[in-house]
Protein backbone atom coordinates (compact mmCIF):
# COMPACT_ATOMS: atom_id res chain seq x y z
CA UNK A 1 0.00 0.00 0.00
CA UNK A 2 1.37 3.38 -0.97
CA UNK A 3 1.67 6.05 1.71
CA UNK A 4 -0.59 9.11 1.47
CA UNK A 5 1.04 12.21 0.02
CA UNK A 6 3.23 14.24 2.33
CA UNK A 7 2.51 17.95 2.75
CA UNK A 8 4.58 19.82 0.16
CA UNK A 9 7.43 21.91 1.47
CA UNK A 10 7.37 25.67 0.98
CA UNK A 11 10.28 25.41 -1.48
CA UNK A 12 8.38 22.88 -3.58
CA UNK A 13 5.23 24.98 -3.51
CA UNK A 14 7.10 28.10 -4.57
CA UNK A 15 8.71 26.26 -7.50
CA UNK A 16 5.46 24.70 -8.68
CA UNK A 17 3.50 27.94 -8.47
CA UNK A 18 6.24 29.85 -10.28
CA UNK A 19 6.17 27.34 -13.13
CA UNK A 20 2.37 27.12 -13.37
CA UNK A 21 1.70 30.87 -13.35
CA UNK A 22 4.81 32.29 -15.03
CA UNK A 23 2.96 33.54 -18.10
CA UNK A 24 0.29 35.24 -16.03
CA UNK A 25 2.90 37.00 -13.89
CA UNK A 26 4.75 38.20 -16.98
CA UNK A 27 1.54 39.71 -18.37
CA UNK A 28 0.87 41.43 -15.05
CA UNK A 29 4.41 42.83 -14.88
CA UNK A 30 4.24 44.17 -18.42
CA UNK A 31 0.89 45.77 -17.69
CA UNK A 32 2.16 47.29 -14.44
CA UNK A 33 5.23 48.66 -16.19
CA UNK A 34 3.05 50.31 -18.83
CA UNK A 35 0.83 51.88 -16.16
CA UNK A 36 3.86 53.12 -14.22
CA UNK A 37 5.38 54.75 -17.31
CA UNK A 38 2.08 56.40 -18.23
CA UNK A 39 1.66 57.64 -14.65
CA UNK A 40 5.18 59.08 -14.62
CA UNK A 41 4.53 61.04 -17.82
CA UNK A 42 1.19 62.21 -16.47
CA UNK A 43 2.71 63.46 -13.21
CA UNK A 44 5.49 65.27 -15.03
CA UNK A 45 3.07 67.00 -17.39
CA UNK A 46 0.79 68.03 -14.53
CA UNK A 47 3.71 69.31 -12.45
CA UNK A 48 4.97 71.41 -15.35
CA UNK A 49 1.47 72.84 -15.85
CA UNK A 50 1.12 73.95 -12.21
CA UNK A 51 4.77 74.88 -11.84
CA UNK A 52 5.71 72.28 -9.25
CA UNK A 53 7.80 69.14 -8.98
CA UNK A 54 6.51 65.60 -9.65
CA UNK A 55 7.74 64.52 -6.22
CA UNK A 56 5.40 67.01 -4.56
CA UNK A 57 2.41 64.97 -5.78
CA UNK A 58 3.44 61.63 -4.26
CA UNK A 59 1.46 60.50 -1.23
CA UNK A 60 3.28 59.92 2.00
CA UNK A 61 3.02 56.43 3.53
CA UNK A 62 0.58 57.79 6.12
CA UNK A 63 -1.85 58.89 3.39
CA UNK A 64 -1.21 56.15 0.83
CA UNK A 65 -4.30 54.11 1.72
CA UNK A 66 -6.60 52.89 4.49
CA UNK A 67 -5.26 50.87 7.39
CA UNK A 68 -8.65 49.39 8.24
CA UNK A 69 -11.86 48.97 6.28
CA UNK A 70 -15.30 47.37 6.71
CA UNK A 71 -15.62 43.66 6.02
CA UNK A 72 -16.25 42.89 2.35
CA UNK A 73 -19.71 41.75 1.27
CA UNK A 74 -20.13 38.80 -1.07
CA UNK A 75 -22.16 41.00 -3.44
CA UNK A 76 -19.17 43.27 -4.10
CA UNK A 77 -16.70 40.46 -4.83
CA UNK A 78 -16.21 38.32 -7.92
CA UNK A 79 -13.86 35.35 -8.21
CA UNK A 80 -12.37 33.02 -10.81
CA UNK A 81 -10.57 29.73 -10.12
CA UNK A 82 -8.03 27.82 -12.16
CA UNK A 83 -5.75 24.85 -11.52
CA UNK A 84 -3.69 22.45 -13.57
CA UNK A 85 -1.52 19.37 -13.21
CA UNK A 86 1.75 19.64 -11.28
CA UNK A 87 3.72 16.53 -10.14
CA UNK A 88 0.61 14.31 -9.72
CA UNK A 89 -1.27 17.10 -7.94
CA UNK A 90 -3.46 19.96 -9.14
CA UNK A 91 -2.05 23.42 -8.45
CA UNK A 92 -3.68 26.82 -8.80
CA UNK A 93 -6.11 28.95 -6.86
CA UNK A 94 -8.87 31.53 -6.91
CA UNK A 95 -8.46 35.24 -7.60
CA UNK A 96 -10.94 37.50 -5.78
CA UNK A 97 -11.67 40.96 -7.24
CA UNK A 98 -13.31 43.83 -5.39
CA UNK A 99 -16.06 45.38 -7.56
CA UNK A 100 -17.23 47.84 -4.88
CA UNK A 101 -15.82 50.28 -2.36
CA UNK A 102 -12.76 49.68 -0.19
CA UNK A 103 -13.26 46.70 2.13
CA UNK A 104 -11.36 44.10 4.14
CA UNK A 105 -11.28 40.31 3.99
CA UNK A 106 -11.68 38.63 7.40
CA UNK A 107 -8.38 37.62 9.00
CA UNK A 108 -6.95 34.13 8.63
CA UNK A 109 -6.92 31.41 5.98
CA UNK A 110 -10.32 30.79 4.39
CA UNK A 111 -11.99 27.40 4.49
CA UNK A 112 -12.28 25.82 1.05
CA UNK A 113 -14.25 23.11 -0.66
CA UNK A 114 -14.68 21.95 -4.23
CA UNK A 115 -18.23 21.32 -5.41
CA UNK A 116 -19.10 19.60 -8.67
CA UNK A 117 -22.66 19.59 -9.98
CA UNK A 118 -23.85 20.67 -6.55
CA UNK A 119 -21.99 17.88 -4.73
CA UNK A 120 -19.08 18.64 -2.38
CA UNK A 121 -16.15 16.37 -3.14
CA UNK A 122 -14.79 14.45 -0.12
CA UNK A 123 -11.63 16.37 0.77
CA UNK A 124 -9.50 16.90 3.84
CA UNK A 125 -8.40 20.51 4.19
CA UNK A 126 -5.00 21.71 5.40
CA UNK A 127 -4.46 25.44 5.96
CA UNK A 128 -1.02 26.85 5.10
CA UNK A 129 -1.01 30.62 5.87
CA UNK A 130 2.12 31.51 3.87
CA UNK A 131 1.30 29.37 0.82
CA UNK A 132 2.02 31.13 -2.46
CA UNK A 133 4.05 34.06 -3.82
CA UNK A 134 3.46 37.68 -2.97
CA UNK A 135 2.54 39.34 0.31
CA UNK A 136 -0.51 38.78 2.52
CA UNK A 137 -3.42 41.01 1.56
CA UNK A 138 -6.62 41.81 3.44
CA UNK A 139 -7.50 45.40 2.46
CA UNK A 140 -9.01 45.55 -1.04
CA UNK A 141 -9.44 48.92 -2.68
CA UNK A 142 -11.82 49.20 -5.66
CA UNK A 143 -10.56 46.94 -8.43
CA UNK A 144 -7.91 45.30 -6.23
CA UNK A 145 -7.33 41.54 -6.34
CA UNK A 146 -6.26 38.88 -3.84
CA UNK A 147 -5.35 35.30 -4.71
CA UNK A 148 -5.92 32.24 -2.55
CA UNK A 149 -3.55 29.48 -3.71
CA UNK A 150 -4.44 25.79 -3.48
CA UNK A 151 -2.79 22.44 -4.13
CA UNK A 152 -4.89 19.29 -4.36
CA UNK A 153 -3.45 15.80 -3.83
CA UNK A 154 -4.74 12.24 -4.20
CA UNK A 155 -8.27 11.99 -5.55
CA UNK A 156 -9.61 8.42 -5.60
CA UNK A 157 -13.33 9.25 -5.62
CA UNK A 158 -15.95 8.67 -8.27
CA UNK A 159 -15.11 9.95 -11.77
CA UNK A 160 -16.09 13.48 -12.71
CA UNK A 161 -16.76 15.02 -16.11
CA UNK A 162 -13.92 17.41 -16.84
CA UNK A 163 -16.06 19.34 -19.35
CA UNK A 164 -18.34 20.45 -16.50
CA UNK A 165 -16.18 22.79 -14.37
CA UNK A 166 -16.53 22.72 -10.58
CA UNK A 167 -16.76 25.59 -8.12
CA UNK A 168 -14.16 26.45 -5.50
CA UNK A 169 -16.05 27.80 -2.49
CA UNK A 170 -14.08 30.01 -0.08
CA UNK A 171 -15.45 30.94 3.34
CA UNK A 172 -13.67 33.87 5.01
CA UNK A 173 -14.43 34.09 8.71
CA UNK A 174 -17.93 32.93 9.63
CA UNK A 175 -20.11 34.86 7.18
CA UNK A 176 -18.33 35.78 3.95
CA UNK A 177 -18.74 33.06 1.29
CA UNK A 178 -17.20 33.54 -2.17
CA UNK A 179 -17.87 31.06 -4.98
CA UNK A 180 -15.21 30.93 -7.71
CA UNK A 181 -16.20 29.12 -10.89
CA UNK A 182 -13.33 27.08 -12.32
CA UNK A 183 -12.18 27.51 -15.88
CA UNK A 184 -12.22 24.67 -18.36
CA UNK A 185 -8.51 24.11 -17.63
CA UNK A 186 -8.94 21.85 -14.60
CA UNK A 187 -8.85 18.22 -13.55
CA UNK A 188 -8.41 15.94 -10.56
CA UNK A 189 -5.10 14.76 -9.06
CA UNK A 190 -3.69 11.26 -9.47
CA UNK A 191 -5.00 8.57 -7.11
CA UNK A 192 -1.81 7.42 -5.38
CA UNK A 193 -2.98 5.64 -2.25
CA UNK A 194 -5.77 4.96 0.21
CA UNK A 195 -5.17 8.10 2.23
CA UNK A 196 -7.67 10.97 2.17
CA UNK A 197 -7.86 13.41 -0.70
CA UNK A 198 -6.15 16.55 0.64
CA UNK A 199 -6.54 20.20 -0.29
CA UNK A 200 -3.82 22.62 0.89
CA UNK A 201 -5.13 26.19 1.13
CA UNK A 202 -3.26 29.46 1.65
CA UNK A 203 -4.25 32.89 2.90
CA UNK A 204 -5.14 35.74 0.48
CA UNK A 205 -2.05 37.27 -1.13
CA UNK A 206 -1.35 40.22 -3.37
Amino acid sequence: MLAPPRPPSLDELEALIKEARARQLRRRLLGAAGVAIAAAFGLSAYAITIGGNPGDLVQSPASAGPVTAPICRASQLSAEADWQGATQSMLGGATVTNRGGVCSLPAGVPSARITWQGRALPLRERKVPNFGPGKPRRILEPGAKATVYIQWWNYCGRPVAAKLPPTLDLRFGTRLLVAAKASLNWGVPVCNGRGPSTLFVGGPRA
